[in-house]
């Protein structure tokens, strides 16, 4: 993610709220944010995603960090075009204050996603904005247009051991979100295909490229995760052809809803 955006932001903002020491430091700093100075990190405890978040705005109005805001969080990836998009922020009209994109959402593997999503890549940055919710948080205090754009990036937060999905999902839980929550004592011996059901029927063959910051990683994982990965292509290859006609017309609505922004001329001009 730090080395996908290195050309996007002029200042990385971080809420580092993990341990003391923190086992993120190290890799804070050898990014090019941290070698070029262009890093700040706040280290308040975690209490929420919203205070998490807030903490960020704060530092982004103490070190007066800019117009626009680049939203991302640390499972994304993007693609080296996220930088001539930041470059042209200063083409987009009064009326906008939100630019959007669109993510895969991989699960279970790198060769497979639920969905592609609209999602706020940039927001305009006003003194009085604010995160509320203690999870799945929303962001208030803006009141202009959107535009989408016709670009894809990368979401690899569910691609991970089964057991971190259920870990993070008991976390979500406990900040009030509502799911499929295992009990502690559950999660070192479940049963993951019944875990995953709600899932499996909506997951689609990824056919493309991942982004190149993301591919020395995914390599790696790829190993490290294969007995997983290889659960998830089995469930998938015998899924009923009813639901592989289902998705397949769903693959295609996905297609053409973030293509068809192409037709913006405003989302033309800030991809071409």
């Amino acid at each position: 993610m730090l080395a996908s955006i290195s050309d996007a932001a002029a200042t990385l903002i971080v809420n580092d709220n993990g341990p003391e020491p923190s086992p993120h430091a190290g890799t804070l700093a050898a990014s090019t944010f941290g070698r070029e100075g262009r890093l700040l990190v706040d280290r308040t405890p975690f209490t929420d995603f919203a205070g998490a978040r807030n903490r960020c705005l704060c530092l982004h109005r103490e070190h007066n960090a800019g117009e626009w805001v680049a939203f991302i969080d640390a499972d994304e990836v993007h693609w080296p075009r996220i930088g001539r998009v930041a470059a042209r922020l200063d083409r987009v009209p009064a009326r906008y204050d939100f630019v959007d994109g669109y993510t895969w959402h991989f699960f279970g593997s790198f060769d497979y996603y639920t969905s592609i999503e609209r999602r706020m890549m940039f927001f305009r940055y006003r003194p009085e904005l604010r995160w509320e919710g203690a999870v799945h948080e929303r962001l208030s205090g803006l009141r202009g247009g959107r535009v989408a754009l016709p670009y894809r990036y990368a979401h690899y937060g569910h691609t991970l051991q089964p057991r971190r999905h259920a870990e993070k999902g008991r976390h979500y839980s406990s900040l009030g979100a509502p799911g499929n929550v295992l009990r502690e004592e559950e999660l070192d011996n479940f049963d993951v295909v019944r875990y995953f059901t709600p899932v499996y029927p909506r997951l689609l063959r990824f056919a493309g490229a991942h982004p190149p910051a993301a591919e020395a990683t995914l390599k790696r994982l790829n190993s490290e995760l294969r007995r997983d990965h290889d659960l998830t292509e089995r469930v998938v290859n015998a899924q009923p052809p009813q639901v592989k006609f289902r998705n397949l017309i769903r693959r295609l609505n996905y297609e053409v809803r973030w293509r068809s922004r192409v037709f913006n001329p405003l989302a033309r001009e800030l991809t071409r």
